[in-house]
C-alpha cells in the first residue's frame, strides 16, 4: 500500500473499532498507547501500520540509506499518514506535528537497552516489534486491531474541544438538537440531551441546584431513583424526577413511574416524561391516570424533548443557547461514547463553518 491506501485502510479498520461501544483492557498494548513518551504512542501505531504497508520493512528500522534488509523511512510515513489522523481524531495520543524528530526515533533502528532512553517502556515496545517481525499478514492486522482498540479506550476517556458557537440562534439550535436525536442510539442521546438540558433549565430559572443522570441501561431500581435524570435543590431535596424515552409512552410507563415515585425515598411531586408523544389507544386510560396521580399528590408531565428545548429558549437569554450544546457535550465525554461524541462534533462543526462563511 502507498501512503494514500495505507490511510483509507486505516480509516476503515478505526471505524469498524469504534463499533464496539467497550472493550477489554489489555495491560500489553494499553501500556504503551497510555506512556508518558508521545513517542512510544506514535512508534506502536506507526511502525506495525508501515509494515503492513509493506512486509519487506522491519519493525525496528526507523531509517532508511543504510542499504540494510528492511531499513526505510518511518518517520515520512508517519508524518503523512499518522499526524493527520491522529489530528482528525481530536489529538488522541499527541499534538506533536513530527513525532520522529524527537531524540529517542532518531536513529536507524530500534534495540533493547538503549543507552540513551531511562524507560522500561521502549524495552516494552521493542519486545513487541521483535514478537511480530516474521508474524503473517492476519497476525499484524490482529495486533494492530489491539493497537487500535487501544487508541479507543483512550479516546473514551478523553474530553472533546467541542467548537461552541459564540451566538446560535434559537431555530438553528433546535435544527441541530434535532438533527443530534434523528439517529437511533438505544435511547443514549436523548437521556444525554434531556440531561444537559434540565442543567440548564435549573441554572437558567434557578429551579434545580444540581442535576444527576444515570446509564441509558441502568435500572431505577437499582440506582434507587425514580428517573433517569433527578433535579436536586439546594437543601437535597428532589424537585423533579424526568423519565427519558424516545418513543410514545403507554399506560403501563405511567403506572410504573407514578408506582416509583410513591416508593421513593423522598416525597416526589413532579414527574416529567420527556417522549415525543402517547399512545393514541391508550390516551384516554393515561389521562385518567394522571389524574388519579395527581389527587394523590403527584403531578405528571409529558412534553416532547425537542419542543421543551425550543419553548425554553423563547424565554431564557441568548447566552444560554451555546450552553446547552457545551452541556450536551459535556454530558457525552462523561459517557465516553465516541461515535456520539463524534456525531455531536461534527454537527458543531458545520455551524462553525456556516458561521465562518
Amino acid at each position: 500500500m502507498d501512503n494514500a491506501a495505507a490511510r483509507q485502510w486505516l480509516d476503515a479498520e478505526w471505524e469498524d473499532v469504534l463499533k464496539i461501544s467497550e472493550s477489554a483492557p489489555d495491560p500489553e498494548i494499553d501500556r504503551l498507547v497510555d506512556s508518558s513518551f508521545v513517542s512510544i504512542r506514535y512508534a506502536v501505531v506507526t511502525q506495525i501500520l508501515g509494515k503492513l504497508a509493506d512486509s519487506s520493512r522491519s519493525l525496528l528500522y526507523l531509517q532508511s540509506g543504510s542499504g540494510e534488509p528492511g531499513a526505510w523511512n518511518a518517520r515520512s510515513f508517519c508524518d503523512a499518514v499518522i499526524v493527520p489522523w491522529v489530528a482528525e481524531n481530536h489529538d488522541v495520543i499527541g499534538t506533536s506535528a513530527e513525532p520522529y524528530a524527537s531524540k529517542p526515533l532518531r536513529r536507524l533502528r530500534l534495540s533493547r537497552n538503549m543507552p540513551d532512553v531511562r524507560s522500561n517502556d521502549w524495552d516494552r515496545l521493542v519486545a513487541l516489534f521483535e514478537s511480530l517481525e516474521n508474524a503473517s499478514p492476519d497476525e499484524l492486522r490482529i495486533a494492530y486491531r489491539r493497537c487500535l482498540a487501544a487508541v479507543a479506550r483512550r479516546l473514551s476517556r478523553q474530553s472533546f474541544k467541542y467548537p461552541i458557537p459564540i451566538r446560535i440562534s434559537a431555530a438553528r439550535t433546535r435544527d441541530s438538537l434535532e438533527n443530534f436525536l434523528s439517529d437511533q442510539s438505544g435511547g443514549l442521546r436523548p437521556m444525554v440531551v434531556a440531561a444537559a438540558l434540565m442543567q440548564v433549565l435549573g441554572e437558567g430559572f434557578s429551579l434545580f441546584s444540581r442535576v444527576e443522570s444515570q446509564g441509558v441501561n441502568e435500572a431505577d431500581a437499582a440506582t434507587g431513583v425514580p428517573g433517569d435524570v433527578m433535579c436536586y435543590a439546594a437543601d437535597n431535596s428532589v424537585v423533579m424526577a424526568v423519565e427519558v424515552k424516545d418513543r410514545n409512552i403507554t399506560l403501563t410507563d405511567v403506572r410504573s413511574s407514578t408506582r416509583k415515585a410513591q416508593q421513593a425515598d423522598q416525597r416526589l411531586s413532579n414527574f416529567l416524561f420527556t417522549a415525543p408523544g402517547i399512545v393514541p389507544s391508550e390516551k384516554a386510560e393515561i389521562d385518567e391516570s394522571m389524574e388519579r396521580a395527581w389527587a394523590s399528590g403527584l403531578n405528571l408531565y409529558q412534553v416532547d424533548l425537542l419542543e421543551l428545548a425550543a419553548n425554553s429558549f423563547v424565554l431564557l437569554d441568548e447566552e444560554w443557547r451555546p450552553r446547552l450544546l457545551r452541556e450536551i457535550g459535556s454530558e457525552l465525554d462523561r459517557r465516553g461514547d465516541h461515535k456520539h461524541r463524534r456525531a455531536w462534533y461534527d454537527i458543531l462543526s458545520k455551524i462553525a463553518e456556516t458561521n465562518s462563511t
